[in-house]
């Protein structure tokens, strides 16, 4: 069966290597939307040279690497799943001899492969180049880095699988995934890093699953998390992946239930 889960991924990263004008065209809308949110910033640090213990080129890298991470955690307009609950093709999903939702979270991890390669990594090479960021230092931070990725694409599935599930239920549910998605990008840091929220505010995020998505591996990888607030943090990730994956793998098993197939 992991072989099967294995030809899937990789199925899904030779399926969205098709699309390559399609790729190119959002890797420079990342790129362009990177470099406004970047001037922005530079703006706020000219009144004052330091916010929340973040420099300048804390901050811009900050930036970057969220817009890097966007497509691998939370890819935006993503309604795979909805789309073949609307026109029926679902049948045929739920009719393979695997798990629907391992079925589903292999495609994204393939995907999530492409998009490494082709979107994250020229999206930060891009503000390395156009904002002279360099690359934070190698160290322990990479280590913990790749862990809190790995949490965050596994939170971020998940989090995107439940929100196009509820189509089972809705007729119209491109508003709940519009509604998911926005507040997603505002907690996870996409509009203004999460840092910079008041304290109270910062906080309540600090335990929303959103944190783990794109804040938490950016501060990691900046050395901005370290110690036992990293081992803390990283805790408060596994246990948001285990509570959203038994979410998915429990709404799975009603929503198959409402499933009625008809004809041959």
């Amino acid at each position: 069966m992991f072989r099967f889960y294995c030809e899937v991924a990789r199925t899904a990263f030779r399926r969205q290597a098709i699309y390559r004008w399609a790729n190119l065209a959002g890797l420079a809308t990342n790129i362009f939307f990177s470099a406004i949110f970047s001037y922005i910033i530079i703006g706020l640090f000219h009144v004052r040279p330091s916010v929340a213990g973040f420099t300048l080129v804390d901050t811009l890298r900050y930036t970057w690497l969220v817009q890097a991470l966007l497509m691998i955690i939370i890819p935006f307009g993503w309604t795979d799943l909805m789309l073949t609950i609307r026109t029926g093709e679902v049948v045929t999903d739920l009719s393979k001899p695997c798990n629907f939702y391992w079925y589903w979270f292999s495609r994204e991890v393939g995907r999530n492969g492409y998009y490494i390669l082709f979107r994250a990594l020229p999206i930060y090479l891009a503000g390395m180049l156009f904002f002279k960021l360099g690359a934070p230092a190698i160290g322990p931070n990479w280590l913990g880095f790749g862990l809190s990725v790995l949490l965050g694409t596994m939170l971020g599935i998940a989090y995107r699988f439940l929100y196009n599930i509820v189509a089972f239920w809705i007729v119209e549910a491109r508003s709940m995934i519009t509604l998911a998605q926005t507040s997603a990008l505002f907690f996870t840091g996409s509009y203004i890093p999460i840092p910079f929220l008041p304290p109270w505010a910062r906080s309540i995020v600090e335990w929303l699953p959103f944190n783990g998505l794109m804040n938490l591996p950016s501060q990691i990888l900046l050395g901005k998390i370290s110690g036992g607030t990293f081992w803390l943090e990283v805790a408060r990730q596994v246990g948001w992946v285990m509570v959203l994956t038994c979410g998915c793998l429990l709404l799975t098993r009603m929503a198959t239930r409402r499933v009625v197939s008809q004809g041959g």
